[in-house]
């Protein structure tokens, strides 16, 4: 093989391996595309959990902090 072929060989080889990754790309974008139509009614059910979940009582932060403070306090005398 000449040099002229073996560099037509290797521009052949890129020009499909670059279409492979670029149709690879496309039909993923499509199948994101169609996995965030299909799962739009289901976004909504793990926000509603998120909610409903109550906040911590001021008196636990405290006890938080008191339980800290003392573990402190405690390191400083040894």
């Amino acid at each position: 093989m000449s040099n002229s072929e073996l560099l037509m060989a290797g521009v052949k080889l890129m020009v499909c391996g670059m279409g492979i990754v670029f149709v690879f790309l496309v039909v993923m974008i499509g199948a994101m595309n169609l996995l965030r139509i299909v799962l739009a009614p289901f976004a909504n059910a793990l926000d509603e959990k998120k909610e409903t979940k109550a906040p911590a009582k001021k008196s636990d932060d405290l006890a938080l902090v008191a339980a800290a403070v003392a573990a402190v306090e405690l390191e400083r005398k040894h």
